[in-house]
């Protein structure tokens, strides 16, 4: 399971679903998706119709609408 977020000091959105996992005990592995300037939304659609995050990945399932 991958869970795609963004920096947690500033994106309660990345934060909330990373917190649920943590405390429910829940393994995943943490992909940082760094929004710099000029970032390419192309980049994001890889693994978010959206191109935002949260996203989380489990199988092949994409669940990106916290």
């Amino acid at each position: 399971m991958k869970l795609y977020i963004a920096n947690k000091n500033y994106s309660s959105w990345s934060l909330r679903p990373w917190a649920l996992l943590q405390a429910r005990g829940i393994e995943f592995e943490e992909v940082l998706v760094p929004f710099a300037t000029g970032s390419q939304p192309s980049a994001f659609k890889a693994f978010s119709p959206t191109s935002k995050v949260p996203c989380l990945e489990d199988n092949g399932l994409l669940i990106w609408d916290s």
